[in-house]
């Protein structure tokens, strides 16, 4: 029969211990390591404390013998190492390379990839469960330009474009920027809620015969957006692009400069050669860097039409379709412009 084992504690140390057996904030198992410390401070043996707590007495001797050790910090809760982690920091750079190259990659691909390289073969969760500590989540791709402008053009757009902010802000002039979209009887399918084992079918038409085209700018005035639109069934060119910028001239009330993309109908002979006649009369046009559409906020009017406020993906014809996208202009506050 093992010795009993003798433990002294000073006052000082007696009222810390029945602190921690009674403070609900310290971990349960500590508060029973200092429980078992008072009692055998006052004569009890390990066995008679297994039994009083309902314990092995062999966890009670671990706990009283690493007191007499290291004194009270000895008995706070230590979680225990577990198992060495299978997912070593070179599996992790190795996944990093992997997700930075220029292709996509699933999960069965990624843990085949670290298979072939370190004989290791993870679990479909446990890799996952990797990648969201990593910081990746599952996302869609989406498409970029594959140009990129020259720093030169990047910073004189920067430049005009805030001396147009500036005149804005000051009252005296205006910032604007227009783009065009298009819109089909059937739109890109998105997302819903449907029941389960079930799908949202969307019927699909091919061809242009069902295509609504609308023309819009946004005008950043000092102190708020204003939107204009105009809907256009036919195709969108230069003589199109002008007849809506010779309506945008009728309404200016302060010199615009107004921005557009690169598109080859922007910069025809339509467009350049009015330049002279809409400049006399408030109305400069400038240029967004190549291939920086996102620099444009009329992606973002766009995008919520598309996204949010044209929820049926499928329309009869054209003449539904184009009240539809009235509708949702106007939910922006835009204002339609007949050319």
């Amino acid at each position: 029969m093992p010795a009993p084992i003798r433990v002294h504690l000073t006052p000082e140390e007696d009222r810390l211990l029945l602190q921690l057996s009674e403070d609900p904030g310290v971990h349960s198992k500590t508060r029973k390591w200092a429980l078992m410390v008072r009692l055998a401070s006052r004569g009890w043996t390990a066995p008679r404390i297994a039994r009083f707590l309902g314990l092995d007495p062999t966890g009670v001797r671990q706990a009283l013998h690493r007191f007499l050790r290291e004194g009270v910090p000895g008995l706070s809760y230590r979680k225990p190492p577990g198992a060495k982690p299978k997912v070593t920091e070179e599996i992790r750079t190795f996944l990093r390379a992997c997700l930075a190259e220029e292709r996509t990659w699933t999960i069965p691909q990624l843990r085949e990839a670290v298979w072939e390289r370190f004989g290791l073969w993870l679990g479909h969760n446990t890799l996952h469960r990797h990648l969201r500590g990593m910081g990746y989540v599952w996302k869609r791709t989406r498409y970029v330009p594959a140009g990129r402008p020259t720093p030169e053009e990047e910073g004189e757009f920067r430049r005009v474009e805030g001396e147009g902010k500036k005149g804005a802000e000051a009252g005296v002039m205006a910032v604007g920027y227009m783009d065009e979209a298009g819109f089909t009887l059937s739109l890109p399918p998105a997302y819903t809620w449907v029941r389960c084992r079930e799908s949202k079918r969307v019927p699909r038409l091919r061809g242009k015969g069902g295509r609504l085209n609308v023309l819009g700018h946004l005008v950043w005035d000092g102190e708020k957006w204003r939107l204009w639109y105009a809907l256009c069934r036919g195709k969108v060119g230069g003589a199109e692009v002008r007849a809506y910028l010779d309506r945008v001239m009728e309404g200016v009330g302060r010199p615009l400069r107004l921005f557009l993309d690169h598109a080859s109908f922007h910069r025809g002979k339509e467009v350049r050669g009015r330049v002279g006649y809409w400049e006399e009369r408030g109305l400069e046009l400038g240029y967004l860097p190549r291939y920086r559409p996102h620099l444009n906020p009329m992606e973002t009017v766009w995008r919520r039409v598309k996204g949010f406020l044209l929820p049926r993906r499928y329309y009869r014809d054209l003449d539904e379709l184009e009240e539809a996208v009235r509708l949702a202009l106007r939910a922006l506050g835009g204002v339609e412009v007949v050319f």
